[in-house]
């Protein structure tokens, strides 16, 4: 076989896949010495490079001795399609440090495209500087592929500067699908939409991207544009449906849903995987989770490419983890690492949040031991995960441990430490972590926000409160329902009823939480006749109170000696409002009661509680004795208190200090010699934490 006839089957190979005959005629190549022709050396390369034999092709790369550009260009090609930018770029660097070879317009691409792999923006800035000095910008493959780097290494600004300086010259479709890609995933979809508009033709690409830009955003638009792209008569496809899926999921869309999955039917997509976890994820978000639960069974089943296709797996996990169906999801989480399958990130995610939702430790050390060996412990996502999964346990050794060394971190594993802190009563360092945060300018949510306050509400630390103040107003998080409340509770609890009077009243919508939290705060702060009222403001507002509501209520009640209005609230709760009072309210009312030298109310409400009166509320009324000189109770009273609390050295002492105050000195020998009998109770001891 001649030199023209080996070159042409070596073509034939990669066309039709025959990696066999490929390497015969290899073996051809080098038995008729051409293994140092140029030309039969790279296409040899761009056979291997063809069928991702990277190892085979870099063997041919090394023994061709004189390179050309199409060489070079073809092995950094190979490695970055292969998602080995770190070799594709240490070539472009071998070859402009060590060869005399010139790159061109193709190599430039090829290097760019490893940089957007690699997220190399530094390299990327670089080759753009080259190109402009060479005069390239009117090479539209080339300012495409320049574009889209910027775009997946996350600079917007250099993406924008790029576009604006060939749009209307030699840019095509694809140059304005990236530049509006670009704008969806920053997520500012105002923009990314003018650009949509403005474009002189539109393919099924635009619309899939502004379409999944708003489904990303979690914006019922998504909705909308696909009507809009229907009306163009451009057909779906399983992009488009799984993103406006994704939109329903969203948005607890069922009714849209389902019409969607009638067209799914209609058009034959069910049997596009990802249409299908996309419905799957559908009505499992929208808790019809028996529909799901048949999709699944209907398809994985039976047909194999389903039952080895992952998507569809981990969209059935997620479900029974969203509906908390967590024997379920063990169940199945079982089945895919015994059935060999190639488990993913999102599948671990799915096992975590398992665990999260057990509190699980010992299938938390299992699932952790699947991520070592799997080589997923430090992936960004699934360490960040659990990382807030070891939080949640307590065990903040080892969440510490892998928080430290997580190469990149998301926001849950931040708010999962800071949340963890917070409950664990570590405040000062749930603070110092919010502070890092910051520092660092990452992005920071309401509910982190929300964790800080409550920390701030712990220390009684007024200045760092309004810190965090300071930086919700900053990045706008004034008007987030989730930030206010927190703020306005911070402000309470540290005793500045006035500042969080002044939020409360700016707060465009109240919740239940909202008007509690005012409603409790004005009462421990001695504001109760601004707590009633605003138990009734909230009453008038339409919203039912709710336990808590009217516990907090019926505390400020307490504290003023209120016995009518506390009266009228408390009878208020069964019959205006169906809630059966607990017996924290039964204590609040006979402690005002006692306190008011309402005695006989007092013994009636007990006499009428659902529940067996305890030593607290024996306790109220012996104090209520002790501070309105009822001696005629005392005694019943004291029965009940030993009754419920023999062995409790503390009614012994309580019992003593009124007996004493009444002047019943019988009765207190005889508490006296008991309490000795039943041992003598430690001094306590306390400190005080002095500021400088």
């Amino acid at each position: 076989m001649d030199f023209k006839h080996i070159m042409a089957a070596l073509r034939q190979c990669g066309r039709f896949r025959s990696i066999k005959q490929g390497k015969s005629l290899h073996c051809h190549v080098i038995k008729n010495g051409y293994s140092q022709d140029i030309f039969m050396g790279n296409n040899l390369l761009r056979m291997y490079a063809d069928f991702a034999f990277l190892d085979d092709a870099q063997k041919v790369f090394d023994e061709i001795s004189e390179k050309n550009i199409f060489t070079w260009t073809t092995m950094v090609s190979a490695y970055t399609s292969n998602k080995r930018p770190d070799k594709a770029i240490r070539l472009y660097y071998q070859m402009i440090e060590y060869d005399s070879v010139e790159p061109n317009g193709f190599m430039y691409s090829a290097v760019l495209k490893a940089c957007a792999l690699a997220g190399d923006l530094e390299l990327g800035r670089l080759i753009h500087e080259t190109t402009t000095r060479e005069n390239l910008e009117n090479d539209t493959v080339l300012m495409n592929t320049l574009l889209d780097m910027y775009v997946k290494c996350g600079s917007l600004s250099d993406a924008k500067n790029v576009f604006d300086k060939f749009k209307f010259s030699s840019a095509n479709t694809m140059s304005w699908n990236t530049i509006i890609l670009g704008y969806c995933k920053k997520g500012l979809m105002e923009e990314a939409v003018n650009l949509f508009r403005q474009m002189p033709t539109r393919d099924d690409v635009s619309w899939n991207i502004i379409i999944a830009g708003f489904a990303d955003n979690g914006s019922l638009q998504a909705l909308e544009f696909m009507l809009m792209m229907h009306k163009e008569d451009l057909r779906f496809n399983d992009f488009t449906l799984p993103c406006s899926l994704k939109a329903c999921s969203y948005h607890n869309l069922l009714r849209m849903g389902k019409q969607i999955h009638c067209y799914v039917v209609k058009s034959g997509f069910e049997c596009s995987c990802f249409t299908l976890s996309a419905l799957v994820d559908m009505y499992s978000n929208c808790n019809v989770l028996s529909e799901a639960v048949k999709l699944f069974g209907q398809y994985s089943s039976w047909n194999a490419f389903y039952y080895h296709n992952i998507s569809l797996w981990n969209s059935m996990l997620s479900g029974y983890v969203v509906n908390e169906q967590n024997e379920a999801a063990v169940s199945l989480l079982s089945q895919i690492l015994s059935s060999g399958m190639s488990i993913d990130s999102y599948t671990f995610s799915s096992a975590l949040k398992v665990c999260i939702n057990l509190l699980n430790s010992r299938l938390a050390l299992q699932v952790h031991g699947l991520l070592v060996t799997s080589g997923y412990e430090l992936d960004y996502v699934v360490g960040s995960i659990l990382t807030d999964l070891y939080a949640k346990l307590g065990n903040f050794k080892s969440a510490f441990g892998l928080f430290h060394r997580l190469p990149k971190k998301e926001i849950v594993a931040w708010s999962g430490l800071i949340m963890g802190c917070a409950k664990m009563g570590l405040n000062s360092l749930a603070y110092s972590l919010f502070r890092d945060m910051v520092n660092l300018d990452l992005e920071v949510d309401q509910f982190i926000i929300s964790s800080v306050l409550k920390v701030c509400s712990s220390l009684a630390s007024l200045q760092r409160g309004k810190q965090v103040h300071a930086f919700c107003v900053k990045r706008g998080f004034e008007t987030e329902d989730v930030a206010v409340t927190s703020l306005v509770d911070m402000y309470l609890k540290c005793g500045e009823i006035d500042d969080a009077l002044a939020l409360f009243s700016f707060m465009p919508e109240r919740d239940i939480v909202s008007w509690t939290g005012i409603i409790v705060g004005c009462g421990q702060n001695g504001r109760v006749q601004d707590a009633i009222a605003f138990f009734h403001k909230m009453l008038q507002s339409g919203l039912k109170p709710n336990e808590v509501t009217f516990l907090g209520v019926l505390s400020a009640c307490r504290h003023a000696g209120l016995v009518e209005d506390a009266w009228t609230i408390f009878k208020s709760m069964k019959s205006k409002h169906g809630l059966e009072p607990h017996f924290e309210h039964y204590y609040c009312m006979v402690d005002l009661l006692g306190q008011a030298g309402c005695f006989k109310e007092a013994e009636k409400l007990i006499g009428d509680m659902p529940f067996k009166p305890d030593k607290t509320i024996w306790t109220s009324m012996l104090k209520a004795c002790g501070m309105h000189k009822n001696t005629e109770l005392v005694s019943a009273i004291a029965e009940h208190l030993l009754a419920a609390s023999p062995e409790d050295p503390s009614v012994y002492v309580m019992l003593s200090n009124v007996y004493a105050t009444l002047g019943m000195w019988h009765s207190l020998d005889k508490v006296r010699k008991a309490g000795k009998r039943l041992g003598m109770k430690e001094a306590g001891m306390s400190w005080i934490e002095v500021s400088n």
